[in-house]
């Protein structure tokens, strides 16, 4: 028979011992934690037995099908028993099916990258750039173009990517090679009101800051879909046809970041669906899995992917990639499961 919580001794150790994310722990020098203890649906309960309402997904929007899952808990439980891990230079079962199953959703796409954390499948985007750049550009095409108020992660160089003040406050300097055009937000719009295409009128800031850079440098431009975090900014009408000309132009590997966004959250697959964008390059986490298990993916057209494939004898040709945890199968599996589940439901 399970032992009753000490709630009292766990707030406790809680003080003395976790390192929150997000916190100033100066707070609890005068107050508690919060501490939860259970979920089933949209509902969480604290280690005082206190119900909310999860309106968060989690915390940080990625328990897209609720808690207590059994069709989720179970499909991880069951990989594990079976295969818990092995390097992901290998092929297994749960990858495989989940691959297949995830570019059936997305037309256009072909290959599937497997990584643990957005920020670290925003990070192979950007190696998969500078590699294309060495291998195709004589590594002069390397810059990242990235849109003020979107987000793409918490390592240094996806924070060179971030156009949040505050979340790169003190934490400079930056990897080079990142360069920021404007925002697309209607409501704080540095143009008339009742300006006329400002959809494109926004797309084209960006073909100013690459003309700047000069073209011939610039490799890629990196959005997400809807910017989430900082704002929830939906671009006007014309945005990204006229983000699809520019980047055709001047030749610019279009990635966009669907770790908030992906798998439903906006009422299709991916947020990038809604409009009229082909991608060359689409990343995903959070609610891939539901929070079941840590994933991410980064996802590339076939064209990008055979950009890497030479004679093996080169070994400057492959994507000299790893991630470990890329090789957890309980990620697959659980993403594997969310896709069903939400096609069931």
């Amino acid at each position: 028979m399970a032992q009753p919580l000490d709630a009292a001794q766990l707030i406790a150790d809680d003080k003395q011992y976790v390192w929150h994310h997000l916190t100033q722990h100066k707070v609890f020098e005068k107050s508690d934690p919060t501490i939860f203890v259970e979920g089933k649906g949209m509902r969480i309960k604290d280690i005082h037995g206190k119900e909310y309402l999860d309106a968060v997904s989690g915390g940080v929007w990625t328990v897209n099908l609720g808690y207590a899952n059994e069709t989720l808990a179970k499909a991880v439980s069951d990989q594990l028993m079976q295969l818990c891990y092995f390097a992901n230079g290998y092929g297994n079962i749960p990858t495989i099916q989940f691959s297949k199953k995830l570019i059936e959703k997305m037309p256009g796409m072909s290959r599937v990258y497997l990584s643990n954390s957005g920020s670290e499948a925003n990070e192979k985007a950007f190696k998969i750039v500078r590699q294309i750049s060495q291998l195709k550009h004589g590594g002069k095409k390397y810059k990242v173009v990235f849109r003020n108020r979107d987000y793409h992660g918490t390592t240094i160089t996806t924070l060179s990517a971030c156009g949040q003040e505050e979340r790169k406050n003190q934490y400079g300097p930056f990897t080079p090679g990142f360069v920021e055009f404007p925002a697309c937000s209607a409501y704080r719009s540095p143009y008339p009101a009742g300006t006329a295409n400002l959809g494109e009128k926004f797309a084209r800031e960006l073909e100013t800051v690459v003309q700047k850079e000069d073209p011939d440098t610039v490799g890629a431009v990196i959005i997400e879909p809807i910017t989430a975090g900082g704002g929830v900014i939906v671009p006007p009408e014309g945005y990204y046809e006229t983000l699809t000309e520019i980047c055709k132009k001047y030749g610019l590997l279009l990635i966009i970041d669907e770790v908030v966004c992906g798998l439903g959250r906006t009422g299709k697959w991916f947020g990038y669906q809604h409009f009229n964008v082909k991608p060359d390059i689409v990343t995903m986490a959070k609610g891939v899995a539901a929070g079941y298990a840590p994933i991410s993916c980064t996802v590339t057209t076939e064209e990008v992917f055979q950009d890497f494939i030479a004679d093996p004898a080169d070994r400057d040709s492959y994507f000299r990639d790893i991630s470990t945890f890329g090789g957890c199968t309980a990620g697959p599996a659980a993403g594997y499961a969310t896709l069903n589940y939400i096609e069931e439901h």
